[in-house]
Parts: C-alpha cells; structure tokens; sequence
C-alpha cells in the first residue's frame, strides 16, 4: 500500500494493480512491452491517492506522492501522461503547481485534472485559466473518475497523433520545398548560362573583350544596388543586361572588327545593332527578356536626346538602360578594342565627368563616381 508518511514517488503495488500480467502485454514474438499511461497522483491526504488509484483500477501504471515540490521535480524523470492534482495542498498548492508545470515547454502539454471539495465558481474558474483540462469534486465517484480520464487520455492521444501527423507533414513539405529549390537553383544555373553563351555568340568574335558581358553584368547589378533598386530587380538586371550588346550579331565582321574610325555608311549600320538587338528578343512574355530587349534598343541613348536609336531624353530613358549606358562606356573606355587602346582611369573617368547631364543621367553618374573603387574592383576581378 502507499505508504502515507514516505513522501517520496511510489508505484502503486497494491494486490488489485501489482499483477504483473495486468502491467504488460504480449507481442508476436512473446516478449512483454508496457503500454500503460502513466498518471501521477498528488495529494497530501493518503487515502485520497488510494480511493483514486483504486477507482482507476488496473488500467494504468500510477505514480503518486504527497509532497508536491517532490513530486514536481520528479517530472523531469518521468514524463507522466495525465497529472491529477489536489488543489489544496502544503508548500506548493495546486495553483502553483499547475502554473509550473503549464510554464515549461516541455511539460506544458500534460493534461491536468484537479481534485477539489471546492463548487464555487471563482475557484474553479481560476483553476482553468491556469491550465487544467477538468476537475473531480470530492466526494470522488468511481465511474466519473474512470470515465473522465479515459476521455481526457484519449484527447492526448489524439493531440499527439495530430502534433505528430504535423511534424512529419512539415518534414515532407520542407523536404519537397529543398528538392523544388534545388531544381529551381538548376534551372536558373542553366538560364544563366544559356544566356551567357548566346552573348557570346555575339562577342566573341572579337577575343578581347570575352569577359566584357560579365563585367558589364557584375557593373550593372552594383549599380542598380547603389541606386536603391530592389533585390529581385537587381538580379534581373544582371541577367538582362548581359544582352544588351545581342545586335552585334547582325554586324558584319568588316564594320565590328575594323581597325580604324568608321565612315557614315559603317556608322549607320554599327548604330542598328540596338534595333537588331531588340527585335530578337521582342513579344516575350517573361520580365527578364522585355527588359534585355528594353536596354538592348536603349542603351545607346543619350540624357540630352542626342542618342540613338530613338533620341528618347532624360527621364524617357528608362532607368536601367541609363545605368547600363554609363557601365557599358566605363568599360569599353578603359578596354582594348580593335579600334583603340586602352585609356587610363583617371581620364575615363574625366570623360564621364564631362558628360554629366549630356550622356549620362547626372544622378546616376554622382552615384557611379561616388563608388568607384568597388567598380574599379570589379573591373580586376574581371580582367580579360
């Protein structure tokens, strides 16, 4: 029998639940597993814990005690699966200990149903917005204690199978969401690089400038940061203005790659590569190809309309081919092409200076200025 001057936590063994068939079932294989629901017991009074355990019958595997601060740090060694609680009680009352145990993470999801001579409203009120599932006056009835607890075990388990059912839900979907990732991380791989071999179609006749697209791509992406345009924009841009040179595919050879200054004839047919640009990548539907198109035709434009192809002027230009206007001139100044040599940094950037508010946008150019050493970075890192 619990004994009621050990306060420690008890099994309860009387003759009634001590049989040991009682305790464990058998599998296939013949040996025993338990698969009782352990319910803790704590009460002051001994022989409430018995008539409780006796009610219970041989359903359950019990754990009791009379002292609630013992019975409160036994917790953290077994887990019980329900708690019945006498509210009234020394040191530590019911209260109290219900606060604890709903205040730990890891113990806030046992149901616990308190034991109580009190009716009153404000009592038992009280003893809900703390946590407690239900409550059992006293005197305890045999039936209503069986009855209620089997209900509130089941409720567990169902919260568990459910809480469950959950986790492995979002394990599932995490694990569908990293290969959805992972794939779309491959086909945006394979994009990028599908639009870097089609640029080079176009460029690599000329074998000086192979890494002219990236640092045009690196230039633009820092420049469309600095003047504040959002992420996704950001990336958009990189991948489009890796395009804006496309139209040089329809260059002949002897005006691309010729030596010296260009004639009129040779100017006017060099200039149409942003009107052959464009039109090989109009009537797209996805973003990224309407804005390569947008800053293949008008990136050659000029912010006092003296640009080509369509002499647009200031604001007209749209933003992202007046920033890869000023990159795209950075670059080629300060590169060997077949036509030059290459100039130093110092009078590039005394050129772009000049055309502040003739070539460039004035604003974008103070942004470009003021951040020079990261494109100038740049401009190492992607050295041909």
């Amino acid at each position: 029998m619990y004994s009621t001057t050990d306060n420690s936590i008890n099994s309860y063994s009387n003759s009634r639940i001590s049989d040991k068939n009682a305790n464990s079932n058998i599998d296939k294989s013949g040996h025993a597993f338990d698969e009782k629901k352990t319910i803790l017991i704590v009460d002051d009074v001994s022989i409430n814990i018995d008539i409780l355990a006796y009610c219970l019958g041989d359903g359950y595997k019990i754990s009791a005690s009379q002292d609630s601060s013992i019975a409160l740090k036994s917790i953290a060694l077994e887990k019980p699966s329900m708690i019945i609680l006498d509210l009234f009680m020394p040191e530590i009352d019911g209260f109290e200990f219900c606060r604890v145990i709903k205040s730990d993470g890891n113990f806030c999801d046992i149901p616990i149903v308190f034991i109580t001579s009190a009716s009153d409203a404000a009592t038992l009120s009280k003893a809900f917005a703390i946590g407690a599932v239900d409550y059992i006056t006293k005197p305890i009835s045999s039936q209503e204690v069986r009855a209620r607890i089997k209900t509130h075990l089941r409720l567990k388990a169902a919260e568990d199978a459910l809480r469950e059912q959950n986790h492995l839900l979002e394990i599932k979907v995490a694990e569908r969401t990293r290969k959805i990732q992972e794939k779309q991380n491959e086909i945006n791989e394979v994009q990028h690089e599908a639009i870097l071999r089609l640029c080079l179609a176009a460029e690599l006749r000329d074998k000086v400038t192979g890494m002219h697209i990236r640092r045009i791509q690196e230039y633009s992406a820092l420049l469309g940061r600095k003047c504040g345009l959002p992420a996704d924009h950001v990336e958009l841009l990189y991948l489009a203005s890796a395009m804006h040179d496309l139209g040089k595919i329809g260059i002949p050879d002897s005006i691309l790659l010729k030596p010296g200054k260009l004639d009129a004839d040779e100017w006017v047919i060099m200039k149409s590569h942003t009107v052959i640009g464009a039109q090989s990548l109009a009537n797209s539907r996805f973003k990224l190809i309407q804005l390569a198109q947008t800053i293949a035709r008008s990136h050659h434009e000029r912010w006092d309309g003296k640009g080509y192809p369509d002499r647009l002027k200031g604001l007209e230009i749209p933003m992202e081919a007046r920033i890869v206007s000023i990159v795209d001139s950075f670059d080629a100044m300060l590169a060997q092409r077949p036509y030059k040599i290459p100039m130093p940094l110092e009078k590039v950037l005394e050129i772009i200076r000049s055309e502040r508010d003739q070539a460039f946008d004035p604003a974008i150019v103070d942004i470009f200025l003021a951040n020079i050493t990261e494109f100038q970075n740049v401009a190492t890192a992607f050295s041909d």
